[in-house]
């Protein structure tokens, strides 16, 4: 008995001297921020010509009753593509691509942003809860549908929103959209990411960030909302619509689960496309990556083009209007 006391004893000990580990880490303030730098050349993003203007901001309500922001592109089509922004920014930097597919007869397309960015929940960037991401998505959906939008959905996104579709295709939630597109997309914990930073995008606190995750498996939430990462965009480039850092949770939610591979093996049709010379991702691995875990992915490597042009070039928007086309009957 007292051999199991003591077991105990040392147990607990080591539990709570565990747990006040954790908690040195999350108190850990950021490390300096690195030099700025314009990993992406962010000059070049410039909306190409288009027959139309940005539509409207609208608003839908989830299910906490928070109105978040989207902008829908009407067309003759039936099919709807829900395409997620990249970290930091908003829905309205894929216009060019939302209105060449829209006016094409290809899709209604709708350009979420994302709660915790610009104009979309009470708080930049920051949800409530991990996976909260996934059910707003749910519930944009369910607000298409209550307008009598009824076509098959395709979830597409960019960078960290290719990521967070991957997500998605992983979750309880898959079985309201029928296929993918996927540019360019994010996948953190994998070792398709340059320099485990995006190629210097992304300045992460990782003290802190193992804290969380250890505090996280035991199951305490209650630091989740602090936040973990910092993007390196120039103060030059700031136009005031930018989300410059993430707490845990809103990270967490926004990308594929660790055991990402999971989630990626239950991707429906899918098409990928990464530039060659991409700065943040490396196309070689990522396609690796692919090859391995959802081998039945369309997946495409573009020459002579970049993280921001693989969605910005109106030479790439042919092939992901055929990819749509050919989903029309899924």
């Amino acid at each position: 008995m007292n051999v199991i006391l003591a077991a105990a004893a040392c147990t607990g000990t080591l539990f709570v001297a565990g747990i006040v580990v954790a908690l040195v880490l999350v108190a850990s303030p950021p490390p300096p921020m690195p030099p700025p730098k314009d990993v992406f050349d962010f000059s070049s993003l410039r909306a190409p010509a288009s027959e139309i203007p940005p539509p409207s901001l609208r608003r839908y309500a989830a299910r906490d009753g928070e109105q978040l922001a989207y902008r829908i592109y009407d067309s003759t089509a039936d099919r709807i593509l829900i395409f997620v922004h990249g970290s930091s920014y908003h829905g309205a930097g894929y216009h060019g691509l939302a209105a060449a597919l829209s006016l094409g007869g290809v899709a209604k397309v709708v350009l979420p942003n994302l709660r915790g960015h610009y104009m979309s929940g009470r708080r930049r960037g920051d949800v409530e809860y991990i996976g909260q991401l996934e059910d707003d998505i749910a519930d944009l959906i369910g607000d298409l549908r209550g307008q009598r939008l009824r076509g098959p959905i395709t979830l597409g996104g960019h960078s960290s929103g290719g990521g967070f579709a991957i997500r998605f295709a992983g979750g309880s939630h898959a079985v309201l959209v029928s296929s993918y597109l996927l540019l360019a997309p994010a996948i953190p914990t994998s070792d398709a990411m340059r320099q485990g930073s995006g190629g210097g995008w992304a300045s992460l606190n990782f003290r802190r960030l193992y804290g969380l995750i250890a505090l996280n498996a035991i199951g305490i939430h209650g630091f989740d909302g602090l936040h973990v990462i910092e993007f390196n965009k120039p103060a030059k480039f700031w136009d005031g619509t930018e989300t410059l850092s993430y707490s845990y949770r809103l990270n967490v939610s926004y990308h594929p689960r660790f055991r990402f591979k999971q989630d990626l093996h239950a991707l429906g049709p899918t098409l990928v496309m990464i530039g060659a010379n991409d700065e943040a991702i490396d196309p070689q691995a990522l396609k690796a990556i692919f090859a391995t875990a959802a081998p039945k992915t369309q997946f495409t490597t573009v020459p002579d083009t970049d993280h921001f042009g693989i969605f910005n070039t109106p030479a790439l928007w042919e092939p992901i209007a055929a990819f749509l086309r050919a989903q029309s009957g899924v």
